[in-house]
């Protein structure tokens, strides 16, 4: 156990997929002692390590059900989205509306009137279709 201080070690979560692999850590410790590194559970009887299994069960239950979503949605199936999709991270999806608007506010000022005209006129027919 290379982290381990005082008698106590962090607790990861190790993804592999494709020979590749991704720990993320859980951000909470269990004393050395009381690790069964083969059943990766906590050996302990007392409320604490009884919770610590129930939430390590619950962690990798999320991970999986998170593994299933992306292969439903049709998604690339990868490390990183895995690791996005468990912290939260979700990419936002942006609208022609919103291409526009971020054109306009930035671009817009520089074209000449005549050009402008042209892009209102193709927004507005974009926005009717």
């Amino acid at each position: 156990m290379q982290r381990a201080k005082g008698g106590e070690t962090p607790i990861y979560i190790r993804i592999s997929l494709d020979n590749k692999k991704l720990n993320i850590s859980l951000k909470r410790k269990i004393a050395i002692e009381l690790w069964d590194s083969k059943r990766q559970r906590s050996t302990g009887v007392d409320a604490f390590d009884l919770e610590l299994n129930e939430f390590l069960d619950q962690e990798y239950s999320r991970l999986f059900q998170y593994y299933q979503e992306l292969r439903m949605e049709g998604k690339v199936r990868s490390l990183e989205n895995i690791k996005k999709k468990y912290f939260g991270e979700t990419e936002k999806l942006y609208s022609l509306e919103d291409i526009f608007e971020y054109h306009n506010t930035t671009c817009f000022s520089k074209l000449r009137p005549n050009t402008r005209r042209l892009y209102n006129t193709s927004q507005n027919y974009i926005r009717k279709y």
